[in-house]
């Protein structure tokens, strides 16, 4: 053990550690539950990612030694790698900012000390004098946050791009199958399958698209901002380029908050952006529909191919387990129902995500982990079951087709044909005389000498029946029959 020593006092911390005493005090404090910043290393990667553009920045600006710099910079890079993952063990709850901030600072600092003089410790490069410089919790933490999220965002936004191709090709595979449609679960017109996927692709590719609009919101941070906006600490030179380093390391363009059209105040967006946090609540709104699209998809499922015998029984979906084996016919529901479970977790984390954005008082945000926290989470969910989704589920669908065909044949509500030739009383007279003996609208039209047997099958053909433009050609040819005053 090594002792370290700090306003309040001394503490044992363990020689293989690189956090110090800050670290530990916090620790100890806040010990509500088991879950630390070492289960979220994407987070701590970013932070030194801010770390390192602060390192570059402040040495070309002449207020950090060269030597040190560089020293912090390999500390940055070796933490990026994950060298030091499992040296951030402060809570979630109540670290967010000031507990990892510091956190991450003892480790750097422990780091380049090390590397310029061969031991632990802060006699050359200091936490808060040296890595902190310019900075403060209040503004490293949020931009780490926009920086973590907007590489989340991508990565639900490609599972989901995976997860729309693999309903497109079953949409193209289906795009002849016959089906009933059905509203309030009760029979209605044809359609087919195809028209089913390809719906559910548009729906998808929809609030896709939504998210991924959403996303360039994190290409703002608040560096420079310091403790409340104003820039207090900040060294001349350093705004100008802190941005431009940044870019560099983490990938993608990020510049200073900006309110759109003319601030009232200087830097009204800075100040915005340092006290709340409702554009996490936004992105939970988009990511909710999201869940929304998935959980509405698994729902039809579910029904699509329940069965074997009682059921709709028209999809199959693939066996996953070997406990259904014994059942033949049986479809495995256990994915539909997986999605619908994860997405009510990420629907109902949305309420979290006000709750954060509602708190924090007067100059200061949100004072917690929980928003944020919540927000990664259900991010990770979503992109793990929309992957799961894709390829355990949808891409192994089969279709009963010779039930899907019988099925849209036997629809009494086929009698909207005759209803529109002869008037809403003929086609209900049909459809009660098809349902009194168990025959098709097409054989009770025939029966009533309705329509010649040659229009019959025409008018009555289901795969027509689902394409608008046949339907008008249809109307056109048999014109001269209709007989509605």
């Amino acid at each position: 053990m090594r002792i370290e020593k700090d306003s309040l006092g001394e503490m044992a911390v363990p020689d293989e550690a690189y956090y110090g005493i800050q670290t530990t005090r916090v620790s100890q404090n806040y010990l509500v539950s088991d879950r630390t910043y070492n289960d979220y290393p994407e987070v701590m990667h970013a932070v030194a990612e801010v770390k390192k553009a602060c390192a570059i920045t402040n040495a070309q600006i002449g207020a950090l030694d060269s030597k040190k710099s560089e020293a912090i910079q390999q500390a940055c890079d070796e933490m990026i790698a994950g060298r030091f993952d499992g040296q951030f063990p402060v809570n979630i709850w109540r670290s967010q900012g000031t507990g990892v901030n510091m956190n991450v600072n003892e480790v750097l600092a422990n780091r380049a000390n090390e590397i310029l003089t061969g031991h632990k410790g802060y006699d050359q490069v200091h936490p808060n004098s040296h890595v902190n410089m310019c900075q403060s919790s209040n503004d490293v933490f949020p931009t780490v946050e926009a920086i973590v999220l907007h590489r989340r965002i991508k990565r639900v936004c490609d599972a989901l791009k995976r997860l729309e191709k693999t309903v497109a090709k079953k949409a193209l595979e289906f795009e002849s199958v016959i089906r009933l449609g059905r509203t309030g679960l009760q029979d209605a017109v044809p359609m087919t399958y195809g028209q089913v996927f390809g719906g559910w692709q548009s729906q998808l590719r929809r609030n896709r698209i939504t998210l991924e609009h959403y996303r360039q919101t994190f290409e703002e941070g608040v560096l420079g901002a310091t403790v409340l906006g104003t820039g207090m600490g900040q060294l001349p030179g350093y705004a100008e380029h802190i941005y431009e380093n940044l870019s560099k390391i983490i990938g993608f363009e990020m510049h200073l908050a900006q309110m759109p059209g003319d601030e009232v105040i200087p830097d009204s967006a800075v100040f915005d952006s340092m006290r709340n946090t409702d554009h996490q609540l936004i992105l939970m709104e988009r990511l909710s529909a999201v869940a929304t699209a998935m959980g509405r998809i698994a729902n039809d499922l579910l029904l699509y191919s329940s069965g074997p015998r009682t059921g709709l029984c028209e999809l199959y979906l693939p066996e996953l387990d070997e406990e259904l084996q014994n059942y033949l016919g049986t479809s495995c529901t256990y994915v539909p129902e997986l999605v619908i479970e994860t997405m009510q977790q990420v629907i109902a984390t949305e309420q979290m995500a006000m709750f954060a954005a509602n708190e924090g008082q007067l100059d200061h945000g949100s004072i917690n982990s929980g928003g944020i926290i919540c927000v990664l989470d259900a991010l990770s969910m979503v992109e793990d079951v929309v992957d799961i989704f894709a390829t355990k589920c949808i891409e192994g669908i089969q279709v009963n087709v010779e039930r899907c065909k019988t099925n849209a044949e036997l629809s009494t509500s086929l009698s909207t044909m005759v209803s529109s030739l002869y008037g809403y009383p003929t086609g209900v007279k049909i459809a009660k005389l098809a349902i009194a003996e168990n025959i098709s609208c097409k054989e009770a039209a025939l029966k009533e000498h309705l329509l010649p047997p040659e229009v019959a099958e025409d008018l009555f053909n289901v795969k027509k029946l689902t394409d608008c433009r046949e339907m008008v050609a249809m109307f056109h040819k048999y014109g001269k029959l209709r007989k509605i005053s």
